[in-house]
């Protein structure tokens, strides 16, 4: 499951991790690029959070109009 909406370039993004009962992020304030090749080269990995919440959900939050515009499943 793999789930966009329209991105806003200028805006600034964050790495979010969900599971049924608990939820991080990254922390970040970057692109939505930078944010889309972390998970391209992480997701599947045990880097950070993957590992942790394999199964679960990881987006792309936008900072600026505070929802989700990207969200695949970890594996």
């Amino acid at each position: 499951m793999k789930k966009t909406t329209e991105i806003n370039n200028s805006h600034r993004f964050d790495v979010m991790f969900n599971s049924e009962t608990s939820s991080n992020s990254k922390g970040w304030s970057e692109s939505y690029e930078y944010c889309l090749d972390y998970i391209r080269q992480y997701n599947g990995t045990n880097e950070s959070y993957f590992e942790d919440y394999k199964g679960g959900i990881v987006s792309i939050y936008d900072i600026d109009d505070e929802v989700d515009v990207y969200e695949e499943v970890i594996k």
